[in-house]
């Protein structure tokens, strides 16, 4: 009989494998947690190209420093206190492992990396309303609001949700339907309420850009929700099942999109690249417990709902939503905390060690909706005490790019020496008749008031003034609009302030001509009149005209 058989003890090497199996397994979980926080990072990108797109041309510079400037403010003010608040209750509660300050979680590895993941959502989770606020918030309105929301609004949220209350009670958001998005997109919409509807509504003015971003969004999503594996022991039980859901989510909100545009008109390019987001805010929740065909229906069922409830938020409930905040995030968000309830009789025993309850997702789900509106209240009350929620009527119109941040996205579209870049030599061939648009005239007895409304509803930025005998006699721009108070404007006539001194083009002129001219001349708009008449105006020719059609002579060259 050997010693091992009798039972004396041997030197083993046991302990030091399972020591390092766990120092393997911990390290691959670290990793990929890594990996997929980055990838929710690359997430502000797509919410700045979704935005950008459905903004006017004039406020995709500002979407792009709101954008950064919440990066930025959110990364100092979630490691100054939000992630303690998030993770640890603080200050209600005590820091882990006798800490002092919030942010001395930095000294353990495992801490740091739940900072890091948690930081993704909370940006994501600030990147939701600014949609809501296009066109009409002011700059420094937005960093107020963004750090007070990264820092104070989604932690308090969060820890109720994922480490307080809720938690205890048995709440299921897996990825964050609630705790990301549906209070995400309420606070938005609040924010719209707040901020009043825009003077100038408009629609897309880059379906592309903005499909691109949704496309880019989806595609991140797969870090959203692959990066909430809560351990290591649950990569293999959990993935798989999450992957394939948030495809199948994603497809169903197309499909649902789809169907509830179609049924309506036609198939909007708008509308059906948010129905995959809807789909993907939906299954959020559950989507580590369903199965593949359930959702398939949460996301068809987020999908479907989007021009219904667009159009509520719109006709009933007076909000000016710019970029579907509320059909994309927040109903979404409150559907996929309920649909996870609602599978809870299919997994009556629990799921991979997960239990699930109607009765407590509908608690979330209402905690939530509470939460947000309560929250959004104080918040937009603070930022109007301290900054002011909404640029004037004149920044409104001239936009956002230059009006808040001095430099446009697209220079080619405003006045300024430069109007187009490149040779010009192309535009010999086209006619101002080719180009020249229709603007309604004013009279010199019109009051500025009228005039501004003319411009805001048209989106233009002069317009020809003409006599009682319908004679060109002065062209009246928003300069000279913006050169009088806002409270005079009524009383004020566009005799008062206009042009006398026309600089006009002839139909038959070249593009190439005009574009000289206006550099010259350092202007940007033109009337258009007849050579044997030149009172008598046909039409008006401006710098954004003259870069469609060079654009136009581009393409057709290159094809």
């Amino acid at each position: 009989m050997t010693s091992r058989e009798e039972g004396v003890p041997q030197p083993s090497g046991v302990p030091i494998l399972i020591a390092k199996e766990l120092l393997v397994e911990t390290n691959i979980y670290w990793l990929w947690l890594l990996c997929m926080g980055s990838l929710i990072f690359l997430m502000q990108a797509g919410f700045f190209l979704l935005e950008g797109g459905q903004v006017r041309s004039r406020d995709v510079t500002n979407v792009m420093m709101k954008m950064t400037g919440h990066l930025g403010l959110g990364i100092i003010v979630f490691m100054l206190g939000g992630f303690a608040i998030k993770q640890y209750g603080w200050p209600a509660a005590a820091l882990p492992e006798g800490w002092k300050y919030p942010w001395q979680f930095i000294q353990s590895g495992q801490h740091s990396i739940a900072f890091y993941v948690s930081l993704m959502f909370a940006l994501v989770s600030c990147a939701i309303p600014s949609g809501c606020f296009s066109g009409r918030m002011k700059f420094s309105a937005y960093l107020l609001f963004a750090g007070l929301y990264v820092g104070v609004v989604y932690p308090v949220f969060a820890y109720i949700l994922w480490n307080g209350p809720l938690a205890r009670l048995g709440m299921q958001d897996y990825a964050g339907s609630l705790g990301v998005h549906a209070v995400g997109g309420i606070v938005g919409l609040m924010g719209a309420h707040y901020l009043g509807r825009r003077r100038t509504p408009s629609k897309a003015h880059d379906v592309p850009m903005m499909g691109f971003g949704a496309l880019l969004l989806m595609f991140c999503w797969f870090g959203f929700n692959l990066g909430s594996v809560p351990s290591y022991g649950n990569i293999t039980s959990d993935l798989p099942l999450v992957a394939i859901n948030t495809l199948a989510a994603i497809a169903g909100g197309i499909v649902g999109s789809l169907v509830g545009t179609w049924a309506q008109d036609k198939p909007d390019p708008i509308v059906t690249p948010n129905g995959g987001l809807a789909g993907a805010v939906a299954i959020c929740s559950g989507v580590h417990l369903v199965h593949p065909l359930y959702a398939i229906a949460i996301g068809i069922v987020a999908g479907v709902q989007i021009p219904w409830t667009a159009r509520f938020l719109e006709k009933r409930l007076k909000l000016d939503d710019p970029c579907g905040v509320g059909p994309v995030h927040a109903i979404p968000g409150l559907l996929g905390g309920l649909a996870a309830g609602l599978w809870a009789p299919m997994i009556p025993n629990g799921f991979h060690g997960y239990t699930v309850h109607l009765s407590v997702q509908v608690i979330g789900t209402a905690v939530a909706i509470v939460y947000g509106i309560l929250a959004s209240v104080a918040l937009f009350k603070v930022v109007e005490m301290v900054t002011g929620l909404r640029v004037s009527e004149d920044e409104e119109l001239c936009g956002l790019d230059l009006s808040e941040h001095g430099m446009a996205a697209y220079p080619e579209f405003f006045s300024g020496p430069a109007v187009v870049a490149g040779p010009l030599h192309v535009l010999s061939g086209v006619r101002v008749e080719d180009v020249m648009t229709e603007v309604p005239p004013v009279a010199p007895e019109d009051s500025l008031e009228a005039v501004q409304e003319i411009m805001f509803s048209r989106e233009v930025f002069a317009l020809p003034v003409l006599n009682q005998d319908d004679e060109l006699c002065g062209i009246v721009s928003m300069s000279d609009v913006t050169k009088i108070d806002r409270s005079e404007r009524a009383h004020v006539r566009v005799a008062a302030v206009y042009t006398r001194e026309i600089q006009s083009a002839y139909p038959d002129q070249t593009i190439h001509e005009v574009v000289e001219r206006m550099r010259e001349r350092h202007l940007a708009n033109f009337p258009v009149v007849s050579r044997r008449e030149e009172n008598r105006l046909l039409g008006m020719v401006t710098k954004s005209d003259i870069i469609m059609a060079y654009r136009q002579v581009a393409i057709n060259a290159a094809a």
